[in-house]
């Protein structure tokens, strides 16, 4: 009976860290995954990056500032055609991933978005964009812009009343 217990907690322990193996390979590119954002005051600041985030920019589009205050900007190299806003969650996972070599323009279905979106600004024509989030509840949210027909993402953060800039460094350290 002792054998049979053993080797039972043995299976166990080797089939839950196969699915978590299994499921590291996917969750990275989770579409609600937020790892890390970049704070930016304006268009002209460069971004201070916190944690390690799993961003599409590939200098097409910055968003600013972030976090916003009511509104965001967003100014992209070329014409914006649809913009999508995606609630988040926030995880100090994958900090030592490449996301260069891991996300590309092709990752996510706009169905996908789409049916994931809080907010949509579709049909658009402008390079420069600013979109009111006073609706919007307090939190991390993925902004995913349609740029000559291919998606291009950034992280934000949405602050409580009470915001202070450090507690949102702090949580990054």
């Amino acid at each position: 009976m002792k054998k049979m217990t053993i080797i039972f907690a043995l299976l166990i322990c080797i089939s839950c860290s196969n699915d978590d193996d299994n499921n590291n390979s996917t969750v990275e590119t989770n579409i609600e995954l937020v790892t890390g954002i970049n704070i930016r005051s304006s268009e002209f600041s460069a971004p201070t990056q916190l944690g390690n985030p799993n961003v599409l920019i590939n200098n097409q589009f910055i968003a600013y500032p972030n976090p916003p205050a009511g509104a965001l900007s967003l100014l992209a190299s070329e014409n914006i055609s649809d913009v999508w806003i995606i609630p988040a969650n926030a995880q100090k996972t994958f900090q030592q991933t490449d996301f260069n070599s891991v996300l590309n323009s092709n990752l996510y279905a706009e169905s996908l978005i789409e049916s994931n979106a809080e907010m949509e600004f579709m049909n658009l024509n402008t390079t420069n964009l600013v979109l009111n989030l006073e609706n919007l509840a307090a939190g991390y949210y993925r902004v995913f812009v349609k740029i000559n027909g291919n998606l291009y993402w950034d992280n934000i953060y949405i602050p409580e009343d009470n915001f202070e800039i450090d507690d949102l460094i702090n949580y990054w350290n």
